[in-house]
């Protein structure tokens, strides 16, 4: 109850997504054609994301919300950000699991590169404990504790008092023998004394997931707060991705992309690892299935549409002699032959098949641009992966549909029109 009203709780859930990370020069002309709130993400924002419509529903999140994002590691982190865009593609296999951020802030969340921190375990039984923390790659390091690099990742004090501790980290490499200087901490001691141990009350206890922007813990002791302020350092985290987006303009071109970049960069170490390259056909292996089979589809429901337009048409044209057996014969009697007879009939079947197609190609016209503008013909994402049927008009296909009906139309027509040569002058003239 606030001020006596009754208040609304919103529910909110935890949702597993992947952060897609992005950097400045990220073509985001689809997502804008597909935004339905708010605007993309700006470089120089680095805690800002943007969301699916999908998502928004699941956790009932609304432009311009502020949410926590938790990125589970060695230690969980916490951090704080912003939805300042909301799209729906209508394909759910990636509305419902694709969150897009700054790459910078994919970098900081990861574990890529090599970040150290300074840390205090309370452990006891008679000293505390300050640890250095390394998140990401560890192997082959050396910690400078101002008395000289060594192996040690750890300082044990039997008391403590106000004072600043700095580490250096650094790393030897085994080809070279070279030693390279990685990253650097700091942790600031305030204490309320000379404090030993025992000085600690039972009651403290270590955070369980690490807020971001937080830096510092406090801990109660016998004689006051005893605070450590953390400088974490930078880490080696912006020299590392995860992987290139290779992005084609002809998808005709992509086997021979494919093969320039295996050629260029595949099977090279870096860091510690071996590159590899891919294609959307391979990693999306069933979603191309599905197309190659819709693909199938289209040939064998534009083969039925050739066929009941032969036979339509076909039966028009037959219906036509046949109504007109006494013009053919008379036709005949005057001295016309059988080939321009049948030309006649052909010129009244085009007349008839231009008709249909200028009529029928309004009508599809109109319904393509209604589908497209207001989406009326819906589909289940689940099973289709779109909410609604695309539409793409290339007017080359446009032309080579109608070019190709009339043609076969017509070819077909010339089995039938033979009908005017087994027509029988007398006969045809005395029939009624």
């Amino acid at each position: 109850m606030a001020n006596g009203q009754d208040s609304l709780v919103q529910r909110q859930d935890l949702l597993g997504l992947m952060l897609k990370g992005v950097e400045s020069h990220y073509n985001w002309s689809f997502l804008q054609e597909h935004l339905v709130q708010g605007r993309v993400i700006k470089p120089q924002n680095i805690n800002e994301i943007l969301i699916s419509s999908e998502t928004a529903q699941k956790l009932n999140i609304k432009l311009n919300d502020d949410v926590s994002a938790y990125h589970i590691k060695q230690q969980p982190l916490l951090k704080k950000l912003k939805v300042v865009g909301i799209y729906n593609t209508g394909f759910l296999e990636y509305d419902q699991k694709l969150v897009f951020g700054n790459l910078a802030l994919v970098q900081q969340m990861s574990d890529n590169g090599t970040k150290i921190s300074l840390r205090p375990i309370l452990d006891g039984p008679s000293s505390f404990l300050i640890t250095v923390e390394v998140a990401g790659d560890a192997s082959n390091l050396l910690f400078d504790w101002g008395m000289g690099k060594d192996i040690y990742t750890a300082q044990r004090f039997t008391t403590l008092s106000d004072t600043t501790l700095k580490v250096y980290a650094y790393r030897f490499s085994n080809s070279s023998s070279k030693v390279e200087l990685i990253d650097s901490a700091q942790l600031q001691i305030q204490s309320p004394g000379i404090l030993a141990f025992n000085d600690l009350k039972q009651d403290n206890s270590e955070p369980i997931c690490l807020i971001d922007g937080a830096n510092e813990q406090v801990f109660a002791t016998q004689k006051g707060p005893l605070r450590f302020r953390f400088f974490d350092g930078m880490g080696t985290a912006a020299q590392f991705i995860s992987g290139f987006e290779v992005g084609v303009t002809d998808f005709a071109a992509l086997a021979s992309t494919e093969k320039a970049l295996k050629e260029a960069v595949e099977m090279r170490p870096v860091n510690q690892h071996l590159l590899q390259v891919s294609n959307i056909q391979d990693t999306e292996a069933d979603l191309f299935s599905w197309l190659h089979f819709l693909d199938f589809n289209v040939l064998i429901i534009i083969f039925l549409m050739l066929l009941i337009g032969i036979i339509n048409v076909g039966s028009a044209i037959l219906v036509l002699i046949v109504v007109r057996t006494s013009f053919v014969g008379l036709l005949k009697a005057l001295g016309a032959n059988n080939r321009s007879i049948r030309q006649i009939f052909l010129w009244q079947a085009a007349y008839l098949l231009l008709r249909g197609l200028l009529i029928g190609n309004l009508l599809a016209v109109l319904l393509c641009w209604l589908q497209f503008r207001f989406e009326i013909f819906r589909l289940n994402p689940e099973v289709y992966y779109l909410d609604a049927v695309p539409i793409s008009f290339d007017i080359w296909n446009f032309i080579f549909i109608n070019v190709l009906t009339f043609g076969t139309c017509m070819i077909a027509l010339l089995l039938p029109s033979r009908v005017v040569a087994r027509i029988s002058p007398i006969k045809a003239i005395q029939f009624k």
